[in-house]
């Protein structure tokens, strides 16, 4: 296969399990969304944010089944895969018997235009974003383990993807008393060790081609989840659950605000953070998650997911 072949395999079969898987959860995790939501939020983090990628997930995977026979034929582990094919063009790295037809090439633009519309737009968003987090820490003074910011807005925020920094303004310093800042410095603590914002980031940029009525009420979880992770690994500064919900009650009547571009939870979640600090405790992870360990029996799926693949590709290429 050449190289132009290959580019045009490669994203036509991951576009296309993208915006089929990504259409697939967007039905889904309405359904599986009060399942979810009874797990204990550190667990519950993790399992969102894989839910966030598996459309990439399936693509990846699938991309890899294709391929295998490919891979396994040319060191000569196995006998030549390549047989006569009657029905539709052979796909291999090794004899190169599939070209790009126009109509290929059609869909592979059409996917080019769509994607990159969806991916400009993010990475602005983001990149400004960023760009006023960075101003921020430079205007900050880093006093005891965080950056304090001459401002008279009420800001608390672990600032930063890759190597966050916890930011607290001059106004939150001044309205709370000393007990209460331990707190709050331990929750936004616990977002830089998790590194939370980073995990919004890229959660949202795996879900662009999930219904947009969905997506935003997988992130608004997933963020609720993370928010509830951090009040736990708070406990132990407040002392009781209790305490802890009065100083989050606190502290959102300081009315805090979050920089436009930096991941946050909404205001509108304190009341669900405070129910799951004063309710039951969450059960234990269910047992059925030891399923994943026969995740290496799908490289059984390799033959006929080529074959696939091959038919598919053959629609396009009469």
């Amino acid at each position: 296969m050449h190289a132009p072949g290959l580019l045009v395999v490669t994203t036509l079969l991951a576009g296309g399990l993208v915006t089929v898987g990504s259409q697939a959860l967007g039905f889904t995790y309405p359904r599986l969304r009060v399942a979810i939501g009874r797990l204990a939020p550190e667990g519950r983090a993790h399992l969102l944010s894989l839910i966030a990628g598996l459309p990439w997930l399936l693509a990846f995977g699938a991309l890899l089944l294709t391929f295998l026979p490919s891979f396994i034929t040319i060191p000569g582990l196995i006998q030549d895969h390549c047989l006569p094919h009657d029905h539709h063009p052979h796909l291999c790295l090794r004899h190169g018997l599939w070209a790009p037809s126009g109509q290929a090439w059609l869909i592979l633009g059409v996917f080019g235009l769509a994607g990159g519309a969806f991916w400009f737009r993010f990475l602005r968003r983001l990149v400004d974003g960023q760009r006023r987090v960075q101003t921020l820490l430079r205007l900050a003074k880093e006093i005891g383990g965080f950056h304090l910011l001459p401002s008279s807005k009420a800001l608390a925020f672990s600032a930063g993807l890759l190597r966050p920094r916890t930011l607290l303004s001059s106004m939150v310093m001044t309205s709370l008393d000393e007990e209460d800042l331990k707190v709050l410095l331990a929750h936004e603590t616990a977002h830089a060790m998790r590194r939370d914002a980073l995990r919004m980031v890229v959660a949202e940029a795996m879900l662009m081609a999930v219904p947009r009525r969905v997506r935003r009420v997988l992130l608004e979880d997933l963020s609720l989840a993370c928010e509830e992770a951090c009040d736990r690994a708070a406990l132990p500064q407040a002392g009781c659950p209790e305490r802890m919900a009065e100083v989050l009650l606190r502290v959102q009547r300081l009315g805090m605000v979050t920089p436009a571009g930096q991941p946050g939870a909404t205001g509108s979640q304190l009341p669900l953070r405070v129910r799951a600090l004063l309710g039951a405790p969450y059960p234990p992870t269910p047992s059925w998650a030891r399923l994943l360990w026969f995740s290496p029996l799908l490289i059984l799926l390799a033959d006929p997911v080529h074959h696939a693949a091959e038919t598919l590709l053959g629609l396009l290429n009469p």
